[in-house]
């Protein structure tokens, strides 16, 4: 089977590795991504059936940029299948339905704004929903929808590096955003360390020091949890223990994770802090640090959403 797939995410490496291993599992695989997105570049690649082709780009926003010369790229392809991976009532996703393609698939995160921008969901073969919550927005305009993550994670790359000691007790990796709860765990856990950015090749090592990894997302007026957050997937397959907030998405994916502690307050009411929600984020943590887990935690992540375990999903859908 002969799949493309066009987004502005795959110029990140997690999804390069995630497609390659969909090319590995026997199929031909065309990434269309632009050179350069935010503070990352990449450039045009090809290992045995999967390869990498850039494109200039235009618009900076999700919604509005275009790929220039995508489409032909994908369609001199002749794929089976196109896989779009952007939101619904994007200009990516809008354009792909006009392409001279067999069928088309589309992934989605989406549970804020895809109400009232439905109109291309029909076209679409396949809708890959990242969150129940989108899979029930999209279900009553297609019915043809899977329930899966956007990529996997790679347990080869993420793995706990021999010799690290295991030295910090808890740390945070991610964005400085409002929606990820910071400013409550600084007051539950004022040592903690803070990791903003990290090359994605080093990360292994930075999980590889901490204990107990906090991802306290909260559901602000404009943004959603949408994912179980790929930083503490990757995380827990290199044997760290985590706390996050209760949020749909967290609650779905990650229930029932060894080494998981799941602390109650993921909607974010008003500006003020919630003493209550400090104290039980500071509780999590506590029990975290106290939790024995052992591989047990990185064979409960890597039987889900490893690369291996998401592509062999995908595909399953795809080939009938």
């Amino acid at each position: 089977m002969r799949i493309a797939t066009v987004s502005h995410s795959h110029i990140a490496l997690r999804q390069q590795l995630f497609f390659r291993e969909v090319a590995r599992q026997g199929h031909e695989v065309l990434m269309i991504s632009p050179g350069e997105w935010g503070n990352l570049r990449t450039t045009a690649q090809k290992v045995d059936s999967w390869e990498l082709k850039t494109c200039r780009h235009i618009g900076e926003s999700i919604y509005q940029y275009r790929l220039l010369g995508a489409r032909d790229l994908a369609e001199e392809f002749k794929p089976d299948w196109l896989y779009i991976q952007a939101e619904p009532g994007s200009s990516l996703a809008e354009e792909a339905v006009l392409w001279n393609v067999d069928k088309r698939a589309l992934f989605t995160w989406d549970n804020i704004s895809l109400k009232g921008r439905m109109s291309t969901l029909p076209a679409y073969d396949l809708v890959v929903c990242g969150n129940p919550e989108a899979e029930e927005l999209v279900k009553p305009w297609n019915p043809h929808t899977l329930l899966l993550l956007q990529v996997g994670v790679d347990t080869d790359h993420f793995q706990s590096r021999p010799g690290v000691l295991r030295d910090v007790d808890v740390a945070y990796v991610g964005r400085m955003a409002e929606e990820k709860g910071l400013v409550y765990l600084l007051q539950a856990w004022p040592t903690v360390r803070i990791l903003e950015q990290k090359d994605f090749k080093e990360l292994p090592w930075w999980y590889s020091q901490i204990k107990v990894l906090v991802a306290y997302s909260q559901d602000i007026s404009t943004w959603k949890e949408q994912a179980p957050n790929y930083v503490v997937l990757e995380a827990l397959a290199c044997g760290c223990k985590a706390v996050v907030s209760d949020t749909k998405a967290m609650e779905y994916w990650l229930r029932g994770c060894p080494g998981v502690v799941m602390v109650e307050g993921h909607e974010q009411s008003g500006s003020e802090l919630d003493p209550v929600k400090v104290d039980r984020l500071k509780t999590g943590i506590q029990r975290a640090l106290e939790v024995e887990v052992g591989e047990w935690v990185r064979e409960w992540v890597g039987g889900r959403f490893s690369n291996q375990e998401v592509a062999k999903r995908l595909l399953e859908v795809m080939v009938c």
